[in-house]
């Protein structure tokens, strides 16, 4: 008797199972964050058995790492809308242009984080392998990315803009991406976690006067030798 052979799902006939998997990953972390991906759960939303996954994600790991590229490339959307929807209203002046805009970069981060708290979650906070530090020698696209720009797309250009202008040091950029990005990630956690009871017109001043200070310190005239 002919040996009988487990039954498997050759296609997904619903279309690309590899973006419906990612795609109900995103469902579940909106309201869950990261601890959400379940394998089970993402399948059950998808229709097919759990073990139909490992076709395309090899380890829960690779999965998570998958959905979490897909919301950040989700945040960065977000983010360019905000960006596109105030450029009209960027002053004529080049330095204060460039500052306003690093100003704005950094309000469409914490707007996302407080509008969409678990992608953001997701996005910043739930890639197993980690995420890259802007601006570093190995800050690029990955085989498995799509080409969407990522949020750090929009650091870098905020404070390449500042060196245009004679705002920052070009030799100063490493230093200020790191004090950028620990301002803009801190405030949206502890307006997420550790101040929730703020009004929404709160947490906006909260916002501007943090982002006020950021662009102060990082485009201050520098001493010879400092």
């Amino acid at each position: 008797m002919a040996e009988k052979r487990p039954r498997t799902r050759a296609t997904y006939h619903h279309g690309d199972l590899r973006a419906a998997l990612v795609a109900a990953g995103i469902t579940l972390a909106r309201d869950g964050g990261p601890q959400a991906l379940v394998l089970r759960e993402i399948a059950r939303i998808v229709g097919v058995a759990p073990n139909s996954a490992y076709a395309h994600f090899t380890t829960l790991t690779v999965l998570k790492k998958a959905v979490a590229q897909r919301a950040r490339g989700d945040m960065a959307a977000a983010m360019s809308a905000h960006l596109d929807a105030v450029a009209s209203a960027e002053p004529d002046d080049p330095q204060e242009a460039a500052r306003t805009y690093l100003r704005e970069v950094g309000r469409a981060y914490v707007h996302y984080a407080l509008t969409e708290p678990g992608l953001f979650r997701t996005a910043m906070g739930g890639d197993p392998t980690g995420i890259r530090v802007p601006g570093a020698p190995d800050d690029a696209p990955e085989a498995d990315d799509d080409d969407r720009p990522k949020p750090r797309f929009f650091l870098m250009h905020a404070l390449a803009r500042l060196v245009d202008v004679g705002s920052l040091r070009p030799e100063d950029t490493d230093r200020a991406v790191m004090a950028s990005w620990a301002t803009v990630h801190g405030l949206s956690i502890m307006l997420l976690d550790l101040l929730p009871q703020l009004t929404t017109d709160q947490k906006n001043a909260v916002v501007d006067d943090a982002l006020d200070i950021l662009t102060a310190g990082l485009t201050a005239p520098r001493k010879i030798g400092e």
